[in-house]
């Protein structure tokens, strides 16, 4: 459980870094969508991660690989829902998804062995 603590405070810190470059790069009009791309890649990253966890004793590699589909799920869904209900601006959004999602992924290994 500590693992998994670290693992979401540490994403929370990332997308927090991150979100604050795009914020500032960002025209008033996107900054909306960069937010609800933060709040969701917290919740996509957490799940994506405690499925990760799962599977950790039984079959690691199968576990990534479910957390990286639905994190690819999640990165279409939304640009749909983006693009043709929300009608924000899709390059801030779906940029900054696309961030937030890839480096918390990337920092996720560290956090499988506690």
């Amino acid at each position: 459980m500590r693992g998994f603590a670290e693992y979401a405070a540490s994403c929370v810190l990332i997308v927090a870094i991150i979100g604050a470059v795009a914020w500032a790069a960002t025209e008033p009009a996107g900054r909306h969508a960069v937010l609800a791309s933060a709040a969701l890649a917290l919740v996509v990253q957490t799940f994506a991660f405690a499925i990760v966890r799962l599977f950790q004793g039984k079959n690691l590699l199968l576990g990534w690989g479910l957390g990286s589909m639905l994190r690819l799920v999640a990165l279409v869904l939304y640009a749909v829902v983006v693009a043709k209900l929300w009608r924000a601006p899709i390059t801030p959004a779906l940029l900054s998804f696309a961030a937030f999602l890839f480096v918390t992924t990337v920092v996720e290994p560290v956090f499988l062995k506690r």
